[in-house]
């Protein structure tokens, strides 16, 4: 009853808190700020409203949108509908979550990583918007392959062939260029990772904004925002946030609220965890739960 007492302004001032939240709680000497942004999918198992069929999930799901830093802390978080976009509501979050977190912190750097589904003209002009109005907003973004990229990085794909069959192990090729899409402003700043081994060439992009710094270290900061997926996991799968099974979508919404709570109120148990044992401040959720918080029951029988 309590989840559906609510309405969708309740909703997005809960999310906001936790934005609020978020920003008050950083170190005082902060300076610089990742922002890992991935959306995840929800199976639904009923009629659920707003519950669609996505054709890459091959189900029917919802489709949240999370934001985490690369500290493992959950940012932000919106409940969309099953067949939504990977980079749909993106922008105007992460617009709004920059702008707390440059008003607290002027002179703090921060960087937006997420996939290739976020790579789209919307987010990127936001993002280079907010750099020139506030400053120090900068991104690290896959990109999908296409033919004009496979073409520009036809030099170091073939180099790095040539070094796997003289070395007979995987090989890697740095390269970097400029690319604009059709539906891009202008040409942005593009790093290719060459790769080849026994199972052939496995080239990947990214665009960036950080131009100033060598290409290989630019990707392996993309590579960081893999841990996301961990994330996610915790959330999921420890925390049990998918199951949103109740039939209004902004009682599902607000029951997202709850388990993000939850992973806020278990981060900050790992962190103090952390403190006695650095391993235990490595663990995933579940194992924190089963190692800490324990249960006490007493069983007692009588004549009848």
């Amino acid at each position: 009853r309590l989840e559906n007492l609510v309405d969708a302004r309740t909703v997005v001032r809960a999310q906001q808190l936790f934005e609020d939240m978020y920003v008050a709680g950083l170190p005082a000497d902060t300076d610089v700020v990742v922002l890992d942004i991935d959306s995840t999918a929800d199976e639904t198992h009923g009629r659920q409203q707003l519950a669609f069929f996505h054709g890459f999930y091959d189900h029917y799901i919802y489709h949240p949108l999370l934001v985490f830093d690369d500290e493992g802390r959950l940012v932000s978080f919106r409940l969309r509908a099953g067949n939504t976009h990977a980079a749909r509501l993106a922008r105007p979050l992460l617009e709004r979550i920059i702008r707390k977190i440059k008003a607290r912190f002027p002179n703090c750097q921060v960087v937006v990583r997420a996939d290739s589904g976020f790579c789209v003209p919307r987010i990127l002009c936001t993002l280079e918007a907010l750099h020139a109005e506030l400053g120090d907003v900068d991104y690290v973004l896959g990109i999908a392959r296409n033919a004009v990229l496979e073409r520009t990085a036809a030099d170091a794909k073939e180099m790095a062939k040539e070094i796997f069959e003289a070395m007979g192990r995987r090989a890697r090729v740095f390269s970097e260029f400029f690319y604009a899409a059709k539906t891009w402003e202008h040409e942005l700043w593009v790093v290719a990772k060459a790769e080849h081994s026994r199972l052939g060439e496995n080239p990947r992009f990214v665009v960036s904004s950080l131009t100033d710094f060598p290409p290989q270290m630019v990707y392996r900061a993309y590579c960081g925002r893999g841990d996301c997926e961990n994330r996610i996991k915790d959330f999921k799968n420890a925390l049990a946030a998918d199951r949103l099974s109740c039939s209004r979508f902004v009682a599902n919404a607000f029951r997202l609220c709850f388990h993000a709570a939850t992973y806020v109120l278990m981060t900050a148990v790992r962190d103090r965890a952390a403190e006695v044992s650095p391993e235990l401040g490595r663990k995933q959720f579940d194992t924190l739960r089963l190692k800490l918080l324990k249960v006490g029951a007493m069983v007692s029988e009588s004549v009848r």
